[in-house]
């Protein structure tokens, strides 16, 4: 028998050292990757918006607990690359919750991704929050737009609802 080589013995801690390095690297990637992906897509309860017609319309939805959501487009003709004026008011919260909500407007292509793009809302006081942010430009002569209104409560899981409307370059009118 040959006795075992001290060059053999001096191994054995670094390949221990080497294999809980991998699997330390593998669950930080895996930490992050869940990570970025809940912060961008995360938990929403969505609620179905009454049948309306945008920009004519005032559109509402119904939420838990017999919350109102209330979405105006402040704009007659929304155009690309133009600011879309945008009110939401929530009806039946007290003050005390419409000061811990946080709100997001996600503006996308409702059959075509267009990146992350959401525009924080301002709390205007009584239920009103605003934002104005820019619709982007698309190859398509007529395209509809979904706005979808995040609700974030500092409780509880997010929720909301979406509204579509149909945007008409100006060249094609």
């Amino acid at each position: 028998m040959k006795p075992d080589s001290p060059r053999s013995k001096r191994h054995y801690p670094l390949n221990i050292f080497i294999l809980v390095t991998l699997l330390a690297i593998l669950l930080a990637i895996w930490y992050v990757s869940d990570y970025l992906g809940s912060s961008q897509t995360g938990e929403v309860d969505w609620y179905q918006a009454n049948p309306c017609q945008l920009p004519e319309e005032t559109c509402q939805a119904t939420l838990e607990d017999q919350h109102q959501l209330v979405f105006d487009l402040n704009s007659d003709q929304p155009t690309p690359l133009e600011p879309l004026p945008v009110r939401v008011e929530l009806k039946g919260y007290t003050e005390e919750e419409l000061q811990e909500l946080t709100l997001e407007l996600d503006l996308q292509g409702r059959d075509m991704y267009m990146g992350y793009n959401r525009t924080p809302m301002e709390y205007q006081g009584e239920g009103v929050f605003t934002a104005a942010p820019l619709l982007g430009i698309c190859t398509d002569d007529i395209m509809i737009w979904r706005a979808s209104v995040l609700i974030h409560p500092d409780w509880g899981t997010s929720y909301g609802s979406y509204f579509d409307f149909t945007v008409v370059q100006k060249d094609f009118r």
